[in-house]
């Protein structure tokens, strides 16, 4: 039944990946302006941190059920209200309840998929990251196609399919057998005490932001490079492609090796690619340093949330994955809201090779911290019941 948590997850973020193939278009049909574009693409990110953090201890308490039916419900919400808003305030709105859902929903499958031990988690979650980013690759084509049917269609079909996942889903959620913990707000940030767990942290973060860039200026980018929707589609396809293949293998290569190590490696190969996408400014330029990106992203993510588990154990491993989640969020907030500016007054090669060297930055930083754990990483004991 894992398999419906995929299908959940995946067309939780491709409802998402609908919403940013069309931001150029909504830009210049309703004469948004640039700081608008950039509050859209960044207000679902920070929804993410109050979202988190009020479910991350009701997952790890075994609500998994009614949390998959709280996101449900805010995607179709979300869905619909993008379909037939016609102002600036409609899309906001919209893509905040469909960013609160993705958190909401995200960290239920993160737990029930988890279960009662962390052994094979590495795989498990890597899987649901490529679900996860086949549904953002995969989902602006697919808003392109149905766009023919009308703007609103695309947001009806995604709402219709959620649901009807959904149904199936509760069923298996329900009664899946997970670690549990008494978790409190207090209990979450008393994570933060262990080093591991912060290098961890501030690694996901830096990384993260770079992907509230990419979401916020990939459409006017390539628009700019001379792209069509379906053109743009078709590229976010190929350059997320290692991202679908590659995580649930290289989640098992990390558990067999040395995460701490790999981490950072990881990052440092990732600033390189993100500065690729300024330093050459063309379509084949741009799409050769994504599959770059996205191929260091599979082995990057995976060990980032394999220390998390780790440090965390099954019974705790929603509130370390909220801990990733909302911090990542913060920080992809604040480069999506202004991406578009830099971008608009600097160019992409501002943009692109100053954010790489930030990455460069964090990497250093976290695996000193890292590096700091000079004990094994301790599995937080936890009994499996069903709830």
């Amino acid at each position: 039944m894992h398999r419906l948590a995929y299908a959940y997850q995946f067309l939780l973020v491709a409802s998402i990946g609908g919403v940013f193939v069309f931001l150029s278009d909504i830009r210049d049909a309703y004469g948004l302006p640039e700081w608008g574009i950039g509050l859209v693409a960044s207000v679902g990110f920070l929804t993410t941190l109050p979202a988190t953090f009020i479910v991350s201890p009701l997952a790890d308490r075994g609500y998994t059920g009614p949390l998959i039916i709280g996101a449900t419900g805010l995607a179709v919400a979300g869905n619909l209200l993008f379909g037939f808003g016609d102002t600036l305030w409609h899309f906001v709105v919209s893509r905040g309840l469909l960013g609160a859902a993705i958190a909401m929903g995200g960290l239920a499958v993160k737990k029930a998929v988890i279960g009662h031990e962390v052994d094979g988690a590495g795989q498990k979650l890597g899987a649901l990251l490529s679900a996860s980013v086949a549904g953002f690759i995969l989902g602006p084509p697919l808003a392109a196609q149905l766009e023919r049917f009308g703007f609103a269609t695309v947001f009806i079909v995604f709402a219709v399919a959620i649901v009807a996942v959904t149904i199936p889903l509760l069923g298996w959620a329900w009664n899946s057998p997970v670690a549990t913990s008494r978790m409190t707000f207090s209990s979450v940030t008393r994570l933060l005490e262990r080093p591991g767990l912060r290098g961890a942290l501030l690694g996901y973060t830096a990384l993260f932001g770079a992907i509230g860039i990419f979401d916020s200026v990939v459409d006017i980018y390539l628009d700019d490079l001379g792209a069509s929707n379906t053109e743009v589609g078709l590229i976010l396809l190929i350059i997320g492609a290692p991202l679908v293949v590659l995580p649930s293998p290289a989640g098992s290569f990390v558990e067999r090796s040395n995460a701490r190590r790999i981490f950072p490696l990881a990052m440092v190969a990732a600033a390189f690619s993100v500065s690729g996408y300024g330093l050459f400014p063309s379509l084949i330029g741009f799409t050769l340093a994504g599959i770059l990106h996205s191929s260091v992203e599979a082995v990057s993510f995976t060990s980032c949330q394999v220390l998390t588990v780790r440090e965390t154990g099954a019974s705790q491993s929603a509130a370390g994955q909220a801990l990733l989640e909302s911090a990542g969020a913060i920080v992809a907030g604040a480069t999506a809201f202004m991406g578009p500016v830099i971008f608009d007054l600097y160019g992409p090669r501002v943009l692109f090779i100053g954010y790489g060297s930030i990455i460069l930055v964090g990497a250093f930083f976290s695996g000193r911290l890292l590096n700091r754990s000079d004990r094994s990483i301790e599995m937080a004991p936890a009994e499996p019941v069903v709830v």
